[in-house]
């Protein structure tokens, strides 16, 4: 291995622990998100999907373009907060991209599989089915009489 590897490396795994403290919000978001669209199971899928493709993301970003530390101070010079840390843009952009991709990323992992329990309507195309959402009686009349 390269000294520049090497070096990338120590750094990923120097970043690992702040950059999970940094992926923990976003991960139970779409831990949530998945509780409501795919049940218990979506919920843990996705909240882990995500956590595991952040963290690393956030480190390598940092090790990239680390963000500030500094401590929070009054205008009286009083120190309010110590240690606090201000991401960098790369490390934010990271993040939320990661958080995004996750999704469809732990789908395909999983071979839409959470998604077993739902029901595909039989009298309808698979064009007009999107997983989660079930149309009204009247709508899907229809579409049953337009695509006669």
């Amino acid at each position: 291995m390269s000294k520049a590897k090497a070096k990338i490396a120590g750094q990923l795994l120097e970043n690992l622990g702040g950059a999970a403290q940094y992926a923990a919000p976003g991960s139970v978001l779409n831990a949530l998100f998945g509780g409501l669209t795919a049940g218990p199971m979506g919920a843990f899928a996705y909240g882990l999907g995500d956590f595991l493709l952040n963290t690393p993301a956030i480190a390598l970003a940092r090790g990239i373009r680390p963000g500030i530390k500094g401590d929070l101070v009054n205008k009286a010079g009083k120190v309010i907060k110590k240690g606090l840390y201000q991401p960098s843009a790369l490390e934010t952009g990271v993040n939320i991209g990661a958080s995004v991709a996750s999704y469809p990323l732990v789908d395909l992992v999983t071979r839409g599989s959470l998604y077993q329990d739902r029901s595909i309507p039989t009298q309808l195309t698979e064009q007009y089915y999107y997983p989660g959402v079930d149309l009204p009686p009247e709508v899907l009349r229809r579409l049953q009489q337009e695509g006669q």
